[in-house]
């Protein structure tokens, strides 16, 4: 089951450099051969891209929802609310984007999981990300990896 781990930002925008960071540290891990692991700087419809062709996703973004930074939520596609950055009003939102792909007949990932890691600034223009949310993405590394350990963290329903 060919499975991408996605990681959402934009480098020099702090906080928001999140996913970006995130996926640096899992190309350092030992991942199954059927793991294949992606960064972007992309939102909206131009994201289908990247998930195309694999049975399984894993997202990781910044997200700004009040809370504490650094914290990490592991979500559903269909528990988005708009608070990643997958999105922008230009764009459509993820959902939207995924509902379109698949209206549209693109091979898109069956099961998707979304790690959020809580920014406070994401548009402050400085390289690298804070302490407090860099220690928010080797938690939501940590967790990603346990995931991939335990398959019915990702199984699709059927």
């Amino acid at each position: 089951m060919k499975t991408v781990i996605l990681g959402l930002g934009n480098p020099i925008l702090h906080d928001d450099g999140a996913g970006l960071e995130a996926v640096e540290l899992l190309r350092q891990a030992k991942l199954k051969q059927d793991v294949e692991v992606k960064s972007a700087a992309v939102g909206g419809f131009r994201i289908l891209d990247h998930l195309a062709g694999y049975r399984r996703a894993v997202i990781v973004d910044a997200m700004m929802t009040g809370g504490r930074p650094g914290d990490v939520r592991r979500m559903q596609v269909e528990e988005l609310c708009g608070e990643l950055h997958a999105s922008c009003v230009h764009d459509l939102s993820l959902s939207g984007a995924l509902d379109l792909g698949r209206g549209l007949g693109m091979d898109l990932p069956e099961k998707i999981v979304i790690y959020g890691i809580e920014v406070a600034d994401p548009y402050l223009l400085r390289e690298g990300c804070s302490p407090e949310v860099r220690a928010g993405v080797r938690r939501a590394v940590d967790m990603i990896l346990a995931d991939l350990q335990d398959e019915s963290a990702y199984l699709v329903e059927e």
